[in-house]
Formats: C-alpha cells, structure tokens, sequence
C-alpha cells in the first residue's frame, strides 16, 4: 500500500478540546472538565463502593461540535464522575463500578443543579472545542495491527523513517478518533466502540494515575458504557 492508502484506510473524524482561555457562561451548551451542573431535576452526586461522593469529572455538550460519534446519535449531553480510587484493572470497569456516566437524550428536560463537591481536587475549566481533525492509531496495538506489513515494507523502501511520518495520534481530550492507549494488548469487550478521551490536565489538576488517560467506550446495541484508564 501506498503511503496515501494507508493513511486513508486509519483515518477517522475526531474533535479535541483545551481548558480555559475564555470566559465561561455557564449555560446549558458549555462543556467542562472538573465541573458538572447540568443533569435531571433530582440527581445528585453519584456515591462510590465506599460510600464517598465521586468527583465531577467531565461535562460534555455535543451541540455545534464538528464531529459527533454515530454511537451519539440522539445523545445531547454527557456528564461523567469518578471516584478518589479510579478502577485501574487490566480489564475495561462497567458503568458504575468506581465510575459513573450519565447520557442524556435529546429533549431530556436538562436543568442547572447544584452539586458541590469539596473533596475534589479538581479544578473546573471550561472546554474550548476545535475544528474537525483526523486522528490515526498509535503504532503499538491501538488499531493499526493489520497493517503493520505495509508500513514496514515503506520502512525498508526508505520511503519512510517511521510510522509517525505518516500519520499523527492527538493526544490529550477528544471525542472520537482513536485511543493514545499507552500499554499494549488492551482492549474494550465485544460490541464497545471508543468515544471519549479525557487525559491528565495539569492546569485543571487532573492526573490520571501516573500522567495516564481515561478511554470511554459505548455498545451500540446495548447503550452501555466501559471505563478503561492507563499510564506509563
């Protein structure tokens, strides 16, 4: 394959977001890391195993984003919360498990609630969309396996020095795309599709573990939902 074929046959649509650099609003249509206001009349914190409150750690609006998952289609709004002890098996955590996401439809009645949370160590920011990107996998098992022949046979052409001259992996928080896993061999179960990156933030005091990432993933024709996190 050429070195055009193979970029084209990783691409995927993917929308990356940064903290702060503009002045919140605080309306129904704004995003966050570290803050979440928007749910059901009624909802509260969620509790972890221990009873503790978990952390408000996401609030993502999908209005005017430039690229929306199709296992999104109908979502308006996800908020999502964690415990002080992330689930950190090998194995992706089911919604619920030291986590919790919460999915909202469009024309669910979303209110403004109050939901403090003094134990987070987070620092709320809001979350500045970009514009359309093409996100690749990572080289080591983040999907390009079946692949691997063709960008060694460029390697040995010298046509390329890497599999980076190729193609980049965005980093950092996204929808969409492909996952920075930084371990290899890991997975979500059958029927789960990647969705959703949150990475460490050191401007929002977000460290996931050891400088790691959190990787969501949502079955289609279930509408459930996998937790997965790792690290260097």
């Amino acid at each position: 394959m050429s070195p055009q074929e193979i970029r084209a046959a990783l691409a995927w649509p993917a929308v990356a977001f940064t903290t702060g650099g503009f002045q919140p609003t605080y309306s129904a249509t704004e995003s966050w890391l570290g803050h979440v206001y928007l749910g059901l009349l009624g909802e509260t914190l969620p509790l972890d195993a221990q009873g503790r409150p978990m952390w408000p750690l996401l609030q993502l609006v999908l209005a005017n984003l430039s690229a929306v998952p199709t296992s999104l289609a109908g979502t308006q709004a996800l908020t999502v919360f964690v415990s002080p002890q992330l689930p950190v098996d090998t194995a992706p955590a089911p919604n619920g498990q030291n986590w919790l996401l919460r999915e909202y439809r469009h024309g669910a009645p979303l209110v403004t609630l109050a939901m403090p949370c003094p134990s987070s160590p987070l620092k709320p920011f809001p979350l500045q969309a970009g514009p359309l990107l093409t996100d690749y996998p990572v080289w080591d098992g983040g999907g390009a396996d079946h692949l691997v022949g063709d960008v060694m046979a460029l390697k040995r052409a010298g046509t390329i020095a890497s599999y980076y001259d190729l193609v980049k992996n965005h980093h950092g928080h996204k929808l969409g795309g492909w996952p920075t896993f930084c371990q290899l061999g890991i997975d979500f179960s059958a029927g789960f599709e990647f969705v959703l990156q949150i990475a460490s933030d050191a401007q929002a005091q977000l460290n996931v573990v050891d400088s790691g990432t959190i990787f969501l993933a949502k079955n289609v024709a279930t509408g459930a939902w996998e937790f997965y996190c790792d690290f260097y």
